[in-house]
């Protein structure tokens, strides 16, 4: 899966991607990533993964 998370302060943002990246969610582990607006649409994600679900990463 994958998901989004958006912040108003971007030291906050840096803050979570540094203590967040690498931990587990259950038994997966989170990757984290910087992302841009346009890579929120579910056609850009199903694009870049070749249509398939990619379960290993998480953007942010």
């Amino acid at each position: 899966g994958y998901g989004f998370v958006s912040f108003l302060d971007p030291f906050d943002a840096a803050k979570a991607m540094r203590e967040m990246n690498g931990k587990y969610i259950g038994n997966r582990p989170v990757k984290i990533s910087k992302g841009k607006w346009e890579d929120r649409s579910i056609d850009v994600v199903k694009k870049k993964k070749g249509g398939k679900k990619n379960k290993k990463h998480l953007f942010s």
